[in-house]
């Protein structure tokens, strides 16, 4: 048996001083009210409900493992007038109890169809070529706002033979396109009283920009709330306000450019960066060990006139090798292109990137803001 194990031992940032680079308020980006902000109320609603799902070729819950999917099954037999005898022993395999979510559009009007998301709540073990039966949709207050029905669009597939699985994707998560329809009106979502404007990304700068943009068209009629909220007054008619709204958000906005940004992913070590990523100049080194272990079996047996026993021992190697540290000089830089550049020159993996990026912000290398999700 061979395993290796990697893991860097030397990571060192030397930084050369920041000499040389000066530091710059970011420039303004274009955009418009509705890009930046969005209006408080006008919002979209989510249902759930629980919901049987039928005609399953066998990958369908299993009877004595998933009690409830037996007991949806008589109750929806009782509502189509079945009453079964007592104690009946149920054993389907072409049925799955799922659980059904989906969002219904801002200003939804009864018949108005929107996409399901249908996911199995048993052990079944694929939803393909099923059909999701009639189901209530329940908004957070426990209101039924809209019904589903129709063929479950599967994308995922799986095999089982021998002993042997293959799972492509997740075949236990289907779609149903506009197989929700709305039942009760929602009510409208243009604000009847004073308009608010959430920023999408609060800030005291973009706050300031917009009021001031916003009351050299409309004099006198906005006002900041904080770095994330905007009243603004509006027509009392309903017409006057859809048309006022309308001519709000193509109002132009100065906005200060988004901060430099680095994405980190703890899960998969997948790394992204955004524009305006600035590197002081410094030097990184990087190296790593390897632990090597081997493991041979062997038959220990005793002589031809011996009393001893054949037993089975192995013989176990261990080899422990350091790599070479190399050292790289990371020049400043002032584009992402060349900080992309001068870090693929360190060849290092996802996880030491990483690590790297996180000591180079550490040692006031780099100039940006890092997001571990």
């Amino acid at each position: 048996m061979r395993a290796t194990i990697k893991r860097t031992v030397l990571c060192l940032i030397f930084c050369l001083g920041a000499s040389g680079w000066l530091s710059s308020i970011p420039t303004a980006m274009a955009s418009t009210v509705g890009q930046l902000s969005r209006i408080g109320g006008d919002r979209t609603n989510r249902v759930i409900g629980y919901g049987l799902v039928v005609g399953l070729p066998g990958t369908g819950d299993q009877a004595t493992e998933v009690p409830y999917t037996t007991q949806t099954i008589t109750n929806m037999l009782r509502h189509m007038g079945i009453n079964l005898p007592v104690n009946t022993f149920m054993q389907p395999n072409n049925d799955s109890a799922v659980m059904i979510t989906g969002t219904i559009p801002a200003d939804a009007r009864p018949g108005q169809k929107f996409t399901l998301t249908v996911s199995a709540a048993g052990n079944a073990s694929s939803l393909r070529g099923g059909i999701l039966l009639m189901t209530q949709l329940h908004g957070a207050n426990g209101q039924v706002y809209a019904q589903g029905q129709g063929s479950v669009l599967v994308t995922g597939a799986s095999a089982l033979g021998g002993g042997t699985s293959l799972v492509v994707n997740n075949p236990d998560v289907g779609r149903i396109v506009n197989g929700g329809i709305v039942e009760v009106p929602l009510p409208p979502s243009v604000p009847q009283a004073g308009i608010t404007l959430l920023l999408r990304r609060p800030g005291y700068v973009t706050a300031a920009r917009m009021v001031e943009a916003v009351n050299q068209i409309f004099p006198g009629s906005a006002q900041a709330q904080g770095p994330g909220v905007v009243e603004v007054r509006a027509p009392i008619g309903m017409n006057a306000r859809v048309g006022f709204i309308s001519a709000l958000q193509q109002i132009p906005v100065s906005a200060p450019a988004p901060r430099p940004t680095i994405v980190i992913n703890a899960q998969d070590g997948t790394v992204v960066m955004g524009s305006n990523i600035r590197i002081t100049s410094c030097a990184v080194a990087t190296g790593s060990l390897s632990v090597s272990i081997q493991t041979t079996p062997m038959v220990s047996q005793p002589n031809m006139f011996g009393r001893g026993v054949t037993v089975a021992t192995s013989n176990t190697k261990v080899g422990i090798k350091t790599h070479k540290a190399h050292l790289f000089l990371l020049r400043k830089s002032a584009s992402l292109e060349d900080v992309v550049r001068a870090l693929n020159t360190v060849g290092a993996t996802p996880a030491e990137l990483a690590s790297i990026l996180q000591a180079m912000k550490s040692a006031g290398a780099l100039h940006a803001r890092i997001k571990v999700i």
